[in-house]
């Protein structure tokens, strides 16, 4: 852990090195600017003195007779480079001459020879005169030229970048040297500077560590400075005599603190067993309002084991046992951590309730989840069965989501916290219809709307349950799809709108195009089944499409 003298250094050190970086960076650059205005003017002067001199020996060769004999301008043009020359210094300035073709037809510079072409002749075609940096086998170079319609040339003069930002690299250097050692300097003065302030703040702390040690509240901060650590130590000496006279008082709070936490552990103990630790978090704290009776819309989630009786006469009672802690475990902690409660176990069936006693916002999309996920897990412990020798599981579900009645419901002698009402009952029918509709899942219309977005879902039929006189819509929900299920399942769907709208022909194109992917599938296959019977004995014109169940 960083002390408090390391910190202010990590925050004064970066701005003071940044500030004084970009100081360097900005004199650096006025410097190279600078010079770059000089030399341009003393490199313009040069250029324009043997612009000069050509003009005049162009006049002159005009007025004589030889004006138009090739080999007199020729004499001229090298007494213009010898010119050049003498007024440039020798290994550092150099001149040439270009023509309109980027061809060098003057040159002192031993790198550019006469008849060579240039690569950056680009950088003249921009103003008659200018300024420019270019490179010539490697080599930086910077360098003035101007326009000379006489010949249809462009003098430039021109110097090594190195020799020209000399003294500027060198005060960039120097620059740095100097930053260096004031920072240095600068890191070790803060140093001292901050212990000398912090030394107070060293006395509060080691007063109050001697406190902790001692457990003697007599103990006081000394006081040294009438500035922000002294009116902290004072603060503290305050704070102190409060703790002292609170002390007493602190004793016998912890007496009723002790009541209270074993109360607490009683509470945790009855719901542990069967509802997340979050859930009992809810109960403690508010269990007034947690465990009281309510109306609320919540989700219910029925599971049940297939032909259990079957199997459990083809195994011993102990390796029974065993294989049904193992499936009880797995499909408990799904649900658990999809927040949901275990409202109870019913022989081989789990009803677990999700929204209550605490909801989350998402509970009936969690509730499907972890039905597809106990689904998901269910073929992990099947595997372990078989490599045992055991009966397979299977298994149906049913959710359900609606109104029902919440809270801690039964007598003074036994009272269970748990749900009741019409949503509750079509739940387990639910679970029951799988068997029917040879499914795994089934989620029913009010689940569907909530989780619709969420899910792949086809519908499967309109039931009349058992008990219940309003029809219900069911459907089969799915996590994931591969893309030919997803073309499967949208089929289906639509042929599912079609027979509900009595168009026996079209519906039956779609089943057998969402049967060709399937391969085989037994809600295909029933309506397919339907549409034939419907064909020979139509259904009554009142018809929706409900199936009634005659038993549960």
């Amino acid at each position: 852990m960083f002390s408090i003298r390391y910190k202010i250094l990590l925050i004064v050190i970066p701005i003071l090195i940044v500030s004084m970086i970009f100081l360097t960076i900005v004199a650096v650059g006025f410097a190279r600017a600078g010079i770059t205005k000089l030399a341009t003017e003393f490199l313009g002067y040069k250029i324009n003195e043997i612009i000069q001199k050509a003009a005049n020996e162009v006049e002159n060769l005009k007025e004589s007779e030889f004006k138009d004999n090739p080999v007199f301008v020729e004499e001229v043009k090298k007494g213009i480079e010898a010119y050049a020359a003498s007024i440039t210094k020798k290994d550092i300035e150099s001149f040439i001459a270009i023509d309109t073709k980027g061809v060098v037809r003057l040159s002192t510079d031993s790198f550019l020879k006469i008849g060579s072409e240039i690569d950056f002749f680009n950088l003249f075609q921009t103003k008659d005169s200018d300024w420019i940096s270019f490179k010539v086998k490697g080599i930086s170079k910077v360098g003035f030229y101007k326009y000379f319609s006489e010949w249809d040339y462009y003098f430039l003069l021109s110097v090594y970048t190195s020799m020209f930002y000399r003294d500027a690299n060198n005060l960039f250097n120097n620059s740095i040297l100097i930053l260096v050692i004031s920072i240095f300097i600068m890191v070790i003065l803060l140093f001292f500077s901050i212990n000398y302030i912090l030394q107070p703040l060293n006395t509060v702390v080691l007063t109050m560590k001697d406190i902790i040690r001692l457990n003697d509240l007599s103990n006081r901060v000394p006081i040294q400075y009438n500035d922000e650590i002294g009116e902290l130590s004072f603060t503290f000496n305050n704070m102190l005599t409060e703790l002292e006279n609170a002390y007493n008082q602190i004793k016998e709070y912890a007496y009723q603190s002790v009541l209270a936490q074993k109360k607490e552990e009683r509470i945790r103990t009855m719901f542990q067993k069967y509802v997340p630790q979050d859930v009992v978090n809810e109960i403690v704290h508010n269990p007034d309002q947690a465990l009281v009776g309510k109306n609320a819309n919540i989700t219910v989630l029925f599971s049940d084991i297939r032909s259990f009786t079957t199997i459990s006469e083809s195994m011993a009672p102990d390796l029974l046992v065993d294989s049904l802690n193992r499936y009880f475990t797995i499909m408990v902690d799904i649900i658990y951590k999809r927040k949901g409660v275990i409202d109870k176990y019913i022989g081989d069936a789990i009803m677990a309730i999700f929204g209550a006693p605490k909801a989350y916002g998402d509970d009936v999309q969690q509730a499907v989840l972890a039905g597809l996920e106990m689904l998901e897990n269910l073929e992990k412990f099947n595997q372990e069965q078989r490599k045992r020798g055991f009966k397979e599981f299977n298994i149906g579900i049913g959710i359900n989501y609606g109104p029902v009645t919440v809270g801690n419901i039964g007598t003074v002698q036994k009272m269970d916290y748990t749900v009741i009402g019409d949503a509750v009952n079509l739940a387990s029918r639910l679970e029951g219809l799988t068997k029917e509709y040879h499914t795994k899942i089934i989620i029913s219309e009010g689940t569907y709307k909530a989780v619709k977005d969420y899910f792949y879902v086809r519908e499967i039929d309109r039931v009349r349950v058992k008990g219940k006189l309003k029809p219900v819509k069911i459907f089969e929900p799915a996590r994931y799809l591969t893309q030919e299920k997803k073309k499967a399942w949208s089929l289906y769907n639509k042929g599912v709108k079609l027979f509900l709208e009595k168009m026996w022909d079209e519906a039956e194109k779609m089943f057998l195009k969402a049967l060709d992917i399937f391969g085989e599938d037994f809600l295909t296959e029933k309506y397919l089944n339907d549409i034939k019977e419907y064909r020979v004995n139509p259904p009554p014109i009142d018809w929706d499409g409900t199936t009634t169940m005659t038993h549960k």
